[in-house]
């Protein structure tokens, strides 16, 4: 791979015209591919950049999600069985009903048409495997401690990357152009290194700061962005706020790391969310349309939460060999988050100001943890 992140001139021209997104970095941004990061992706990029996802990669982010759906499977079958046993219901024509659904099969199929409809988006496609003696070469590497395979002791594990990235390089080949690869795994970056196609970076946050704008008047229009929702006075200002009200209110918050150490156990629940306020830390922009009036702005923000923990403690009643309730709080506790934000605005004109555009706000639904805490019950109350 040539030294350094490829040129402006070779991502514009189509010297470099697809990219491709390891499962890593698609598991990271949720598998939405209907908001945030992955939304936007085709917004930013350049009509001549294509995405080729390979299958194995299709394959691994169907089988990530599947996991939740066979858990959701048996827990309908465990509880169905349950039923019968402690009430006698008769569950057989429910049981029948559930079967005809074919969750598992339908729930694949669903997974996988995402992914193509994606890359359709992209203007791309799911790369098959095959290639020419791609097996072998594939061992050739294995049994050499080539990349993506190293000396660990578990480089079996990397079969896939291998596979997948020996049918981005031949993909590139065939079509006589380079590739843009983008994967947080250390094997695909020295697997690039060593590649003449390929280039590769960390994140998809990189991937699209490739092609962000960086010229006066595109700074120009992050300004006035930015001006503009720190003004008392802008309606932007105020959707930006309802915008991230809703956002906290909306996203999963997890409490898997509180803790007590005077009960048996604590099984905790962010019962309520409170949006203080927020930063922004910085941004960038994208410019959409070759009439330059149509722009998408990313503002990185940290934002500050007042979570309401409810926690339940738990004894153990060793005679009857069972937990007992010692009743439940409610306890304060204070988030901060990161949140990718981004304004689609068009009709922007040089002399014009963001309460003149039309702006879309768009944020991807969050997957939070609260911050580990130690809490502990009242016997006194």
């Amino acid at each position: 791979m040539p030294k350094g992140n490829p040129t402006a001139a070779q991502l514009w021209q189509g010297d470099v015209s697809f990219f491709s997104l390891d499962t890593d970095l698609i598991q990271s941004a949720g598998y939405n591919f209907e908001g945030g990061a992955l939304k936007q992706l085709p917004k930013q990029l350049p009509d001549t950049m294509s995405l080729q996802l390979s299958e194995i990669v299709a394959q691994e982010i169907v089988s990530h999600r599947m996991a939740g759906v066979t858990k959701a499977v048996e827990g309908f079958k465990s509880s169905s069985s349950e039923l019968k046993r402690l009430a006698s219901i008769t569950m057989e024509e429910i049981d029948k009903c559930f079967e005809k659904l074919t969750v598992g099969t339908s729930a694949w199929d669903y997974f996988y048409q995402q992914i193509k409809d994606y890359a359709s988006t992209c203007q791309g496609k799911i790369l098959p495997i095959d290639g020419h003696l791609l097996a072998q070469r594939i061992f050739d590497l294995y049994f050499d401690t080539s990349p993506p395979f190293d000396t660990r002791k578990d480089k079996k594990a990397e079969f896939p990357d291998a596979t997948s990235l020996l049918l981005l390089e031949d993909f590139a080949r065939n079509n006589n152009t380079m590739g843009l690869i983008a994967s947080g795994d250390e094997g695909w970056s020295k697997f690039a290194e060593t590649s003449d196609y390929l280039y590769c970076v960390r994140s998809i946050d990189e991937l699209a700061a490739l092609f962000s704008a960086t010229d006066a008047y595109a700074k120009a229009i992050e300004s006035k962005v930015i001006e503009s929702v720190q003004s008392d006075d802008s309606s932007l200002r105020d959707s930006l706020h309802d915008a991230l009200v809703d956002h906290v209110s909306d996203s999963s918050w997890s409490a898997n790391e509180v803790a007590t150490h005077t009960a048996y156990r604590v099984e905790a629940e962010v019962y309520d969310t409170k949006f203080k306020g927020y930063t922004i830390e910085s941004a960038e922009v994208w410019s959409i349309s070759q009439d330059k009036k149509t722009w998408v702005i990313e503002l990185n923000i940290t934002a500050t939460v007042d979570l309401s923990i409810n926690a339940e403690f738990f004894a153990w009643d060793s005679i009857d060999r069972e937990e007992v309730s010692l009743g439940a709080d409610v306890f304060p506790s204070e988030s901060t988050i990161e949140i990718q934000v981004y304004f689609t605005c068009a009709g922007v004109e040089e002399d014009s100001q963001p309460d003149d555009w039309d702006i879309e706000i768009e944020i991807a639904k969050g997957d939070y943890e609260c911050d580990p805490m130690d809490v502990e019950p009242d016997f006194y109350d």
